[in-house]
């Protein structure tokens, strides 16, 4: 332990940068991957802490197919009772409006969830609990403690929680609201509150407030709850409820009076436990979180390099120091040891210091994610959880082994100094890697088994093969780096003895000579930039399809929606009113109604829609990507019983043209031919469309949950926008975009989207940067006697530095062109394996060149001044040997 402090130790201490540099890149690494976990369980967490606190105790739910559960119905059920308590209800979302609506956009909207409740039933199913109340005809003011509320009347007949809530629910402008939005906004009893529902702005009475208990924890304390005929009326679903709660006596199996219940259940209705709900939304967002993880590993690659070279530093500054200690009876393991034990005890700090800095990524990385998830998934989104036991141990099961087998080859390397080196003092170092044509064979091997693998299915929608295609390709890159080396080694003598004169010729022959000493360098830097410009290429390719898929698409002139834009789990629909209103606009030749529901199919949640197959073909835009007389076979499907699917729809579940989906409806699951199949980079959901005639036909004359307007020739859509906007009277707030302004909130969701991919291109940059200056100065350290000679040849300290320079640069260069070439290899498996087996997407292929320069061009200069501190310990020893 001794000689560990010593001989270890003390150099860390004394070399601050290197260490500074190597213990922040281990923690970077472990941060980032702690930080994704912590993020992705947090896009599902605020939808289970809602679900877990409104279902309550609720044992089983009865769901309808489409849009909930037909009143008439209720009676026929009434053998529910025979297994527990029931409960219907209504559940919703809704924005608040604070201010002048008109002025307010959908991203200032404040959400908040609403529950609508049969109180005579609803009691023992959710903890809530009256903090303070308002009589409907009293005093405002008039309170009642917690601990009153949980009390009984006298008689013993009802619960008097049951009787304040009777008292106060009598109106269908009533609202119960949290004791946290209470004091945040500052709703004092009696006060008004206005809520914006669908497209409709209705004002209620504010008549109680629930401690913060139960539901009232909902979404930060956004949380109104409403008696079941108000939510009704106020979400137009009137006639039909969102589901029936059935909670179960105590010590019932729940698994078997689950089956009896879905047994005797009439068809267009089913039963679940309301975990699976939670299921359901953590299957939709399993691929995103997989992708999210992978991207993740990129900085972890980042910390291991640079443990590497902080070790080969070590080994290389006390070469001397080893073959001393050797002499004097140290053995090899011992040697091995000392080495592999500076690898644990940087990475145990790093860990240290990543689990702390994890949080602040997570904070950062949900703050990046939060508007995909809500935007495309699910609305409720929570803060990260709490990092546990669990992410230590994961933390040291990466880190700590991780570390240990990047720093193997140098502590292996230190094991094997003769006693000798303290003797003679220049023998070098065995050289690591050495040219062999069997390198080059292991290579292709290594290329032609990620050919093999990204031909490979997915397992359950994850793209494991992809991700190994893309460690071989990897892997087989490392093995060919030192013939590619050499081979640019032999051609570039001649140009850099032109453009630097002697620095360059100088700068050549030392890389030249180190070729297998930075092989393994220039092979993991070279995987740190190819990851940024598989990324940055797939973007591109990404966006560019997008941008094309947009113009082709989106041919109405102008979009109208609701509110809050609909989401997993809720309902916002734009009103009749509303749309008779803007329909009798002079300018308007036609507007398309389209309603989506939440379908469940094959277990997973998918998008059910209507449109006007008619009004698509006449007005819009699809882009068919099956069969090739699509737009024939649409028409022919007007009225009938057939559907047209999106890609990702048909990728997932492998349906094509002609084939059979079975599909809940309020009659029953029916067949519904599927006539076509388009594109879509909506939703990788998946998306099944009716004509409108076949959706009200099963499904009912429902309220759209959008429009599109197609205007006259000649019309301007923004001052047709604008006099719309005019049109509505204070009760009603549509949102109204058009053609232009939708796309580019489109392209700003996608590039919200992919913020925490370019975060993680920054990472690159960085491991450039620091890669570089590691390499650099294990190759000045290991030629200090070389250097000094150099002066003996009339060579000054300038001259010294610019010949590291421009070893820096032309380091940087190489890697960066290895980059290059491998990161287009990666980027065609990220866009034709692992895209379209977890989203589904078919993304055509596009080369951000004017990016993929500008980044060359940065890691160049990064790379240059990363070279300035190993070219200034280069003069340093030029000059002590000077002196």
């Amino acid at each position: 332990m001794k000689l560990f402090r010593q001989f270890i130790l003390r150099p860390l201490i004394n070399e601050k940068v290197r260490t500074i540099t190597t213990v922040l890149g281990v923690s970077l690494g472990i941060a980032v991957v702690i930080a994704i976990q912590l993020t992705n369980a947090s896009s599902v967490r605020g939808f289970e802490m809602a679900l877990e606190t409104v279902a309550g105790k609720t044992a089983i739910e009865i769901i309808g197919a489409g849009s909930g559960v037909d009143e008439a119905l209720l009676p026929e059920l009434s053998w529910l009772r025979e297994f527990g308590i029931i409960s219907p209800v209504i559940e919703g979302s809704a924005a608040l409006v604070v201010g002048d609506v008109k002025q307010v956009s959908r991203r200032q909207m404040e959400a908040v969830k609403i529950l609508g409740i049969d109180i005579l039933r609803d009691q023992p199913f959710r903890d809530y609990q009256l903090l303070e109340i308002q009589q409907a005809n009293g005093p405002t003011g008039q309170s009642a403690s917690a601990e009153a509320t949980a009390g009984r009347q006298a008689n013993g007949t009802r619960d008097f929680n049951t009787q304040q809530f009777l008292e106060i629910l009598t109106s269908e402008q009533t609202v119960v609201i949290t004791e946290k939005l209470a004091s945040r906004r500052h709703y004092p009893l009696g006060s008004t509150m206005r809520l914006m529902i669908g497209d409709r702005v209705l004002p209620f009475i504010v008549r109680g407030v629930l401690k913060n208990e139960g539901p009232a924890r909902v979404l930060d304390g956004n949380f109104i709850m409403m008696d079941i005929a108000a939510a009704q009326l106020a979400f137009d679903r009137l006639g039909r409820v969102d589901r029936i709660d059935v909670l179960l006596p105590e010590g019932a199996d729940v698994h078997r009076d689950l089956e009896a219940i879905a047994k005797r259940l009439p068809p267009p209705l089913s039963a679940q436990q309301p975990s699976r709900r939670s299921q359901q939304v953590e299957t939709m967002l399993a691929a995103f979180h997989t992708n999210l993880t992978a991207l993740s590993w990129i900085a972890l690659i980042v910390g291991l390099f640079l443990v590497y070279n902080t070790v080969t530093i070590s080994v290389v500054a006390r070469r001397e120091e080893i073959g001393t200690l050797r002499a004097l009876g140290l053995s090899r393991n011992k040697v091995l040891l000392l080495f592999l034990g500076e690898a644990a005890a940087l990475a145990v700090v790093g860990i240290a210091i990543g689990l702390g800095l994890a949080r602040l990524l997570a904070d950062a990385a949900v703050t990046m994610t939060a508007s995909t998830v809500s935007t495309l998934y699910i609305a409720a989104v929570s803060a990260p959880p709490a990092m546990t036991i669990s992410h230590l141990w994961i933390a040291i099961a990466i880190g700590l082994p991780l570390s240990l087998v990047a720093a193997a080859i140098p502590a292996v390397e230190a094991s094997r100094v003769p006693p000798t080196a303290a003797m003679r003092g220049h023998d070098t170092l065995d050289m690591r890697v050495r040219f062999k044509p069997a390198a080059l064979v292991a290579g292709f091997v290594f290329l032609v088994v990620a050919l093999a693998l990204a031909q490979l299915p997915p397992i359950g929608r994850r793209p494991v093969f992809g991700y190994m295609s893309s460690f071989a390709i990897v892997i087989g890159a490392a093995f060919m780096v030192p013939a590619i080396m050499y081979g640019l080694a032999r051609l570039g003598r001649t140009t850099l003895r032109r453009r630097f004169g002697v620095e360059g010729l100088l700068a050549h022959a030392n890389l030249t000579s180190a070729i297998p000493r930075l092989s393994i360098s220039v092979a993991a830097l070279s995987v740190s930039l190819a990851m940024m410009v598989a990324i940055a290429v797939m973007i591109g390719s990404f966006r560019d399809t997008v941008v094309y898929w947009v113009g082709q698409t989106l041919k109405a002139d102008l979009f109208i929606g609701p509110g809050i834009r609909p989401t997993v789990g809720s309902e916002q629909t734009v009103s009749e009113d509303v749309i008779a209103t803007l329909a009798s606009h002079p300018q308007v030749a036609v507007m398309d109604r389209f309603r989506n529901v939440d379908l469940i199919f094959e277990g997973n949640l998918a998008v059910l829609g209507g449109g006007s197959y008619e009004v698509v073909l006449d007005h819009g835009g699809l882009l068919f990507k099956s069969p090739e007389n699509a737009r024939d076979e649409v028409r022919r499907a007007i009225g009938q019983d057939a559907v047209i699917i999106s890609e990702p729809f048909a990728t997932r579940y492998h349906k094509g043209v002609g084939d059979i989906l079975p599909i809940p409806t309020p009659a029953g699951v029916l067949p519904f031919r599927v006539a076509a199949i388009y594109y879509d980079y909506a939703s990788d959901r998946g998306v099944v469309i009716m004509d409108r005639a076949t959706f009200a036909k099963y499904f009912g004359e429902l309220p759209p949950t959008g429009v599109a307007a197609y205007l006259k020739p000649g019309a301007d859509p923004e001052a047709v926008r604008a006099e719309m906007l005019d049109m509505l009277d204070e009760g009603h707030r549509a949102f109204i975009f058009s053609n232009q302004s939708l796309r580019g909130e489109i392209l700003q969701v996608f590039d919200s989207t992919f913020a925490i991919t370019y975060a993680l291109e920054l990472v690159a940059i960085a491991v450039a940067m620091l890669g570089v200056a590691g390499t650099l100065l294990t190759l000045v350290l290991e030629r200090r006697r070389e250097l000094s000679l150099l002066r003996l040849t009339g060579a000054d300290r300038r001259q010294v530095r610019r010949m590291v320079i421009i070893e820096a640069a032309l380091i940087g260069a190489v890697s960066q062109g290895i980059g290059l070439a491998v990161g287009f290899a990666l980027s065609m498996v990220l866009i034709y394996v692992i895209n379209v087996q977890s989203f589904g997407w078919t993304i055509q292929f596009h080369v951000p060149l004017a990016f993929l320069a500008q980044a060359s061009i940065a890691v160049v200069i990064a790379t240059s001044i990363a070279g300035i501190y190993p070219a200034r310990r280069a003069a340093q020893l030029v000059l002590s040997h000077d002196e």
